[in-house]
């Protein structure tokens, strides 16, 4: 099996030697380490073997699905610059695709669009089996041939809801559910992502504090996606 990691690095340069460190200790290895330098974020000073693509406009959080579609692996992963994942995860998502054919993400949600709510499920909760949900977020893992059904209709949102999209088109085009790997309390290992992740994704440039309308636009996504076809899982 191979696999390429695409990180995605803006305003949290402080992590990012903590990211690479837990990707490179990985048991399961990367075949190439691609970063992904947005417009306007910070400088960082990176590997010399490392694979960096530098955009001079901020195309948001779609760039760096859209070069995964350039990966020639298996498989694919991507993080969230607020992600530090256990050494298993790697290891822990390949199990859980050969058992379920599927997306695989360390923070997902259950759609309740009735009452306006979400249900989380994985490294905010912890699950002791592999649970499906409607998308998930922070850390993605997926055989990179299942990436195309992403861009497979017009994008409605470029400032939100890349997580969204990449499920619900799985789901419409590919018939690819999307699951939460175990994240089991005795085993911090197999995680997507450390306990400190809430701590990280918190600070004065998450998305949500950023733009004060980010979750409302969310649950927008829903109910376009919803229209388009998307079956979430209360509702099916």
């Amino acid at each position: 099996m191979t696999i390429t990691t695409i990180l995605q690095t803006y305003r949290r340069p402080n992590y990012f030697c903590e990211q690479l460190k837990a990707i490179q200790n990985q048991s399961i290895k990367s075949d190439k380490i691609i970063v992904v330098q947005n417009e306007g974020g910070e400088k960082f000073n990176y590997p010399e073997n490392m694979h960096v693509i530098q955009s001079s406009e901020n195309m948001k959080f779609h760039l760096r699905f859209a070069i995964g579609l350039l990966a020639d692996t298996e498989y694919i992963a991507f993080f969230d610059d607020d992600t530090i994942p256990g050494c298993n995860w790697y290891k822990n998502c390949i199990e859980t695709i050969k058992k379920y054919n599927c997306i695989c993400g360390t923070n997902g949600r259950i759609v309740d669009r009735k009452n306006n709510t979400q249900l989380g499920v994985g490294w905010g909760t912890q699950n002791e089996v592999a649970e499906e949900v409607d998308f998930v977020g922070h850390a993605w893992f997926l055989k990179k041939k299942h990436l195309k059904y992403m861009f497979f209709d017009d994008t409605i949102e470029y400032n939100n809801g890349e997580d969204i999209q990449l499920s619900a088109n799985a789901q419409r085009f590919g018939k690819i559910p999307t699951y939460v790997p175990p994240h089991p309390i005795s085993d911090t290992t197999v995680w997507g992502s450390g306990k400190d992740a809430m701590k990280y994704g918190t600070d004065k440039v998450a998305s949500y504090i950023v733009n004060p309308t980010h979750n409302t636009e969310r649950y927008t996504l829903f109910d376009e996606y919803a229209k388009r076809g998307w079956k979430l899982i209360l509702e099916k």
